[in-house]
């Protein structure tokens, strides 16, 4: 498949987010985790800033993990800590559910907003999947006379089906996507990279313009406590108490998370490490203080604001089938990594958005 080619410093503008109002896209596995109805209801409620011309569920499902090595009590030790589905399509709409939760919690209309998503992820026949919301995503794109922002919050399947469907809204938007890890790990393995690799693989080779938002390290970032979710939400909004809640409920879990401890270090912080599990047997942890990481508010961050997201210019990488990251001597496109997240400014605006009146937010 041919796609267009945008040139260095046509690339290098379209990765500059400009100020003013943008028009944006939110492509998200809502009912994974809580990240994201965060970041869809900060950017509904951000209407001085974005202008949300639709919601896509997107497909998400576990066996990612199991088949990269995790035993099945891990595997049930992420469902805990983050959702459950039967299939791809059984996370998609779920997610659907739940982001037409949060319109009606918002009171936000969900006429001609809200589209169904892939109910599968790509396969080794190169065809895209014809959802709703990719098809969707390409008439919106072909037919504005701006720039279309895509927030991508999950597995990319929605957003590749659509450049496959039509290469040229290459030429009309950028995504930004929450995916990966740091280069300097040599590797992407990652949830919504891992899902569905022959999407994400396209991503990366497609030449759109791209900015992304590693996790470890960066989006890891951004996380809350009990104590500021009941004292900076909790009795403030509908949606602020909703958020919370869930937060509180469902995640305040100390033993899984010195299970994830471990889980990291031979997943997403595989490589990172040089001592043996052997070893850290021999050390015990007793006592957590629980926080919740909202991965997903970095996207809606660097796009409201890009000085709260640290980012820069570099040659996108080679994806491999085994999300290792490796370099080329071909000349690759540039596209946009962001290396930092200054939390304190985008909790703070977070927070601000989501228990103000409606209307006086940013």
């Amino acid at each position: 498949m041919r796609f267009p080619e945008l040139d260095k410093d046509l690339m290098i503008q379209r990765l500059t987010i400009p100020d003013g109002k943008i028009k944006l896209v939110i492509d998200t596995d809502a009912k994974n985790e809580v990240d994201d109805q965060f970041a869809i209801s900060w950017a509904l409620r951000s209407k001085k800033r974005f202008d949300v011309e639709a919601v896509y569920a997107a497909p998400f499902s576990h066996e990612c993990f199991q088949e990269l090595g995790y035993d099945d009590q891990s595997v049930e030790t992420v469902r805990e800590l983050n959702g459950h589905s039967e299939s791809p399509e059984d996370g998609m709409e779920q997610s659907y559910d739940e982001i037409v939760k949060i319109f009606d919690i918002l009171g936000e209309d969900i006429d001609k907003k809200v589209f169904r998503g892939s109910t599968s992820y790509l396969e080794a026949d190169g065809k895209p999947q014809y959802s709703e919301a990719a098809k969707h995503l390409v008439h919106l794109a072909m037919e504005s006379d701006e720039i279309l922002y895509v927030a991508a919050l999950g597995a990319i399947t929605n957003i590749a089906s659509a450049i496959m469907i039509e290469p040229k809204i290459i030429e009309k938007i950028v995504v930004v996507w929450l995916a990966g890890q740091p280069l300097y790990f040599g590797h992407g393995y990652e949830f919504n990279l891992i899902q569905d690799i022959r999407a994400s693989k396209l991503m990366f080779e497609c030449g759109v313009p791209l900015v992304l938002i590693p996790c470890k390290g960066v989006a890891s970032l951004i996380s809350v406590s009990e104590a500021e979710l009941k004292e900076k939400f909790t009795g403030k909004s509908e949606i602020g108490n909703y958020l919370a809640q869930i937060c509180i409920d469902n995640f305040v879990n100390p033993q899984a998370a010195i299970a994830m401890l471990q889980m990291d270090r031979s997943g997403y912080l595989r490589l990172q490490e040089d001592q043996s599990e052997a070893y850290f047997s021999r050390f015990k942890t007793s006592h957590v203080a629980w926080s919740r990481i909202i991965w997903d508010i970095s996207v809606i961050a660097f796009l409201k604001n890009p000085s709260w997201v640290t980012s820069k210019i570099v040659q996108t990488p080679i994806l491999e089938n085994d999300c290792r990251w490796s370099a080329s001597n071909e000349r690759r496109k540039p596209m946009r990594i962001a290396t930092y997240c200054h939390r304190d400014m985008i909790v703070g605006d977070l927070s601000f958005s989501l228990t103000s009146p409606v209307g006086t937010g940013l």
